[in-house]
């Protein structure tokens, strides 16, 4: 099966996508999680479903798209300690860590008019340089070590290979990291770069 040929959805305004195979078309609405890619995985999970007549009805699929979770990945924390160290502004948390995972972020980010501070760590073995050149319109960037994990780059390091991006700076760990920021109301933080990062924000939090 292949897209926009065995299946296809569209967004609708009033706050639903539209899903459509050879079965017929299903309203549906929006998803709990966060950006364009989560509704092409979406669409391709229902396509899976329909064609291999698992039974499942139309009613179940539109009440698990508003219950999915999807830890790690463009996961917005409410609380926690590392929530409550930033207050009142947004707390994203992706462990996108390659080109394809950078590039449908930013399309995330390129949906909000804020600005937006980067906390970033990474393993040694990544293209580091490509990676954060799909990121427009950085406000700040905070390179960090990840503990406990050998193969990370250090964020000393990681900041150098960061030379072209503009605001750039070190910090020896996350929580140090976060309180070295100043965000004004409405700025934005994501934490990005690693799912071992992404794992121990989780920890911490």
């Amino acid at each position: 099966m292949f897209f926009n040929e065995g299946y296809s959805y569209s967004i609708r305004e009033n706050g639903f996508f539209y899903y459509e195979d050879k079965f017929g078309g299903l309203k549906l609405p929006l998803p709990n999680i966060l950006g364009q890619f989560q509704l092409e995985n979406i669409s391709t999970a229902i396509a899976t479903i329909r064609q291999l007549n698992l039974e499942i009805k139309d009613d179940d699929i539109k009440n698990g798209i508003t219950k999915i979770e999807s830890i790690g990945r463009l996961q917005e924390i409410r609380s926690g300690n590392i929530k409550d160290l930033i207050k009142n502004n947004r707390l994203l948390l992706d462990g996108s860590h390659n080109e394809d995972g950078a590039r449908v972020l930013n399309e995330y980010l390129q949906t909000l008019d804020c600005n937006k501070h980067f906390i970033i760590g990474m393993m040694s073995n990544k293209d580091h340089e490509k990676y954060i050149s799909y990121f427009k319109d950085i406000s700040s960037v905070t390179t960090v070590d990840i503990p406990n994990q050998q193969n990370a780059i250090s964020g000393e390091r990681l900041k150098e290979k960061f030379k072209n991006v503009l605001n750039i700076k070190y910090e020896q760990n996350i929580v140090k990291a976060i309180k070295s920021l100043s965000l004004a109301e409405n700025d934005i933080l994501i934490i990005t770069g690693s799912l071992y990062l992404a794992g121990e924000i989780l920890n911490l939090n």
